[in-house]
């Protein structure tokens, strides 16, 4: 019975304690968004899913609004194909850099995390680190250890001293296969 008790108190003591990964280390995502943004004293919510595949794949499937619902961006390098179901059409456009919080927020982070051995020590103690990239600061302003990777789960981006939009994340899945084929419209 103690070796039983013993192992049961091992195993936890060894989950509890696993080595924290890089957040550079994160080769794909899956996860849910719910976005507001605010532009001139109006907000406008979004919610929607995105699978992404570092360092340029991206799918964006609309859940809300309704109004939005079943419309599907994809990126890749500067190209976004749209699907907009209401004509069941698809369109390709080069993408603006500014359209996208999510890609730029990951992509921002990671960099960081590869150049910033400081940044990267603050940020794997799960501690929430501000970034700025030109005039944008993003500021995280909740942390969650997902399979030992602290990821942030509500974030406040601003533009000089504006806020823009706050991103909440959730249902996120790390370094699990994607199919090249879940990117075809």
């Amino acid at each position: 019975m103690k070796k039983l008790i013993l192992a049961v108190f091992f195993m936890i003591f060894s989950f509890g304690f696993a080595e924290v990964k890089n957040i550079s280390d994160i080769k794909t995502l899956d996860l849910i968004v719910r976005e507001k943004t605010f532009l001139n004293k109006k907000s406008e919510e979004k919610v929607y899913s995105i699978k992404y595949v570092v360092p340029n794949l991206m799918k964006k499937e609309m859940l809300e609004p309704k109004s939005h619902q079943g419309e599907i961006f994809v990126y890749a390098d500067d190209t976004k194909k749209t699907y907009l179901p209401v004509f069941d059409e698809v369109h390709e456009d080069k993408a603006q850099p500014e359209e996208n919080l999510i890609i730029d927020t990951i992509v921002l982070l990671q960099n960081k995390d590869r150049k910033d051995e400081k940044f990267r020590k603050l940020y794997n103690s799960g501690k929430l680190v501000r970034i700025r990239n030109d005039n944008v600061r993003i500021e995280p302003q909740k942390m969650e250890l997902i399979e030992n990777y602290y990821i942030p789960v509500f974030i406040k981006i601003f533009d000089s001293d504006a806020l823009v939009a706050e991103l909440k994340i959730e249902n996120v899945k790390i370094n699990r296969e994607i199919s090249k084929k879940e990117f075809e419209l």
